[in-house]
């Protein structure tokens, strides 16, 4: 259905593609895409080694109007791809990714093809070779966990994309929002900012991702961080990792980078949420990961490495380091600086660490009402270095959480629990994991404890609509004349500038582009502003 040379983008006469319906947009659009499923155009073309991607993005939106990427009308709208990304946003500013399903070939891809093609890499010139054979190893055999040895130079060389696919990629980009994808089965990352600034991913479901590829990477990964764009000023939050799911990514193989001398036979990446090698090239803003769910993941939940100025508050960490070979399986710190940690549940397995710090320097860490677990196993709950005696801190407490039913990933606290009501002080985020509002003894933890069921989202006959919103909201279903209204935003903030119109009316055009969550009495609703 559809053609980019005669289409005019409209329902009776759409275009083919979303790069052509994307290349149309204007600020303020919203480029709306009808159900299917759209793969590159070299899908399945047994080509390991090259593959395009499904729709490379390079449109520009405004402050006051974002440019919105989404299906039509709650359709499904699947992404499936083989090749280098599914969605590629190169060069392009405040545009919003919204209700795709991203999906890779990782489920088709068998251990034992994966192996064969470890070692496999193409020279400038076209040559394959493979350092397994040149290394004269086999990957396979065990006695090589935790050995290191030199490799040939493998200089501007490139690897098979099949292994090394990503999903959902904002490169040399601003103000980018990834809002309620759900991206599965990808070889690589699933989502990935890269020399970006302004960036918020929230609400997303991310599982079964990074299995296959050597590059070593994290599901959700902010990398390179750029001050963007050039001029900027604002030194507050300008990266938010929030209320995302990330569960079951795994690396199941040894990584190597081409441009270091040699390999350490480890798997050691496979991070559910990694910020990476930022701080030398982020030189001012703030990044925030809130309210997440991080668990079953192959190395730890949650790291910061080599990234200053953030703030790792109220997520639950859970059962991580399913396939690496180290002892991380919590929130880690690595040669950072300013970094706070607050308010988080880590439950580790009780042959790895909860909670610790792998490379130095890390200076001025403040740790505050953290509980930490791992069921008194065999590996100490903390991992300290010589520089940083965590132990001798306050700032966390080993106890179990008492999560509902951890085991079926439930991780609503029981009544009995110690992480109600004793959150830190430092902690900014007023709503949780489901978007409710918490209370004025907030919980430690993605979920707060009885507010109320977000089951009454569902149940109520209510309708907030449009969504996303220009100027006015409209309420179906009951009056707002004399409800109590509250807008927050992302960060939790109230908002003044709204203004009832009438008894199902709001008018709130003076707010800046963006996620809210707007509350009447008890019922709270995620509105976007165009």
């Amino acid at each position: 259905m559809g053609n980019d040379s005669s289409g005019d983008g409209s329902m009776a006469n759409p275009y083919k593609t979303i790069r052509k319906g994307c290349d149309q947009a204007s600020p303020g659009d919203t480029v709306m895409v009808r159900a299917g499923t759209y793969k590159n155009s070299d899908y399945g073309d047994g080509d390991i080694w090259t593959g395009t991607h499904v729709t490379r993005i390079i449109v520009n939106g405004t402050a006051s109007k974002y440019i919105t990427i989404q299906p039509y009308d709650l359709e499904e709208v699947i992404i499936k791809f083989d090749g280098v990304y599914g969605f590629l946003l190169q060069d392009a500013s405040y545009v919003r990714v919204k209700g795709f399903i991203f999906e890779g070939v990782a489920d088709e891809i068998s251990q034992q093809q994966a192996d064969e093609a470890w070692g496999l890499y193409k020279t400038e010139n076209g040559e394959v070779h493979d350092l397994e054979s040149e290394m004269g190893i086999d990957i396979n055999n065990s006695s090589l966990i935790g050995t290191s040895k030199d490799k040939p130079e493998t200089l501007n060389i490139s690897k098979p994309i099949l292994y090394n696919g990503r999903a959902l990629v904002a490169n040399k980009s601003h103000h980018i929002e990834f809002l309620e994808n759900t991206i599965r089965n990808v070889p690589s990352a699933a989502i990935r900012a890269q020399k970006c600034d302004y960036i918020t991913i929230s609400r997303n479901t991310v599982y079964n991702n990074t299995y296959w590829t050597t590059q070593g990477v994290g599901a959700i990964t902010i990398s390179e961080a750029t001050v963007k764009p050039t001029g900027d000023t604002y030194t507050g939050v300008k990266v938010i990792i929030s209320e995302n799911t990330v569960y079951g990514n795994e690396n199941r193989l040894i990584s190597w980078n081409p441009t270091k001398s040699f390999i350490h036979f480890e798997i050691d990446e496979g991070t559910g949420i990694f910020l990476t090698r930022n701080n030398n090239s982020y030189t001012q803003g703030k990044m925030v990961i809130a309210n997440n769910l991080s668990y079953r993941n192959g190395a730890s939940g949650i790291v910061c490495h080599f990234t200053d100025d953030v703030v790792i508050e109220h997520n639950t960490v859970f059962d991580n380091g399913t396939s690496n070979h180290g002892l991380p399986g919590g929130i880690g710190v690595n040669s950072s600086d300013n970094v706070k940690v607050l308010s988080n549940i880590s439950y580790s397995k009780t042959n790895k660490w909860a909670m610790g710090i792998l490379a130095e320097p890390v200076t001025n860490l403040v740790l505050d009402a953290n509980i930490i677990f791992n069921n008194s196993g065999s590996v100490n709950v903390i991992r300290e270095t010589p520089e940083n005696q965590l132990t001798s801190r306050s700032g966390w407490t080993k106890v179990d959480p008492l999560f509902s039913d951890a085991v079926n990933t439930d991780f609503k606290l029981m009544s009995t629990s110690s992480a109600i009501d004793n959150a830190s002080s430092q902690s900014n985020q007023t709503t949780d994991y489901f978007g409710k509002i918490r209370d004025d003894s907030p919980d430690i933890g993605a979920i707060e404890y009885g507010v109320f069921s977000t089951d009454q989202y569902d149940a109520t006959s209510v309708v907030v609509f449009p969504n996303p919103v220009n100027d006015i909201i409209q309420i179906k279903g009951t009056s707002i004349q004399k409800a109590r209204i509250t807008i927050y935003d992302i960060r939790g903030r109230k908002q003044a500038n709204f203004k009832r119109l009438g008894p199902n009316k709001i008018d709130v055009s003076k707010l800046a582009s963006g996620l809210y969550f707007l509350k009447l009495n008890e019922l709270v609703y995620k509105v976007f502003k165009n």
